[in-house]
């Protein structure tokens, strides 16, 4: 009886193990107490602030530049799409700035 149970005990654990394994490597980054910031106008705010900002800058004028060209009516799910512009080009910000992965 107890054996017809046993694949389904497995089926779970191979379910749970990629984001156990997920959590259990995230936390050593957990351990940076700072967060990169930078002085505007002598205050400190998070880069990553800035980088949405940007990005949501980019995707407007990305959007423009779309519309320009003649490509904004043929984008299936546009809110999709400049979603997608706007966390590209603050990711792509972020690396630029920093150099790559802070971990």
């Amino acid at each position: 009886m107890a054996g017809r149970h046993l694949p389904a005990c497995r089926r779970v654990l191979r379910a749970l193990c990629p984001g156990a394994l997920l959590a259990i490597s995230a936390t050593p980054a957990a351990a940076f107490a700072v967060a990169p910031s930078v002085p505007i106008f002598g205050s400190y705010f998070p880069v990553w602030i800035i980088c949405a900002v940007l990005g949501v800058i980019a995707a407007v004028i990305g959007r423009q530049l779309f519309i320009f060209l003649g490509l904004d009516e043929f984008l299936p799910l546009r809110l999709l799409v400049y979603l997608c512009l706007a966390i590209g080009s603050a990711l792509a910000i972020w690396f630029f700035w920093f150099g790559g992965v802070v971990l």
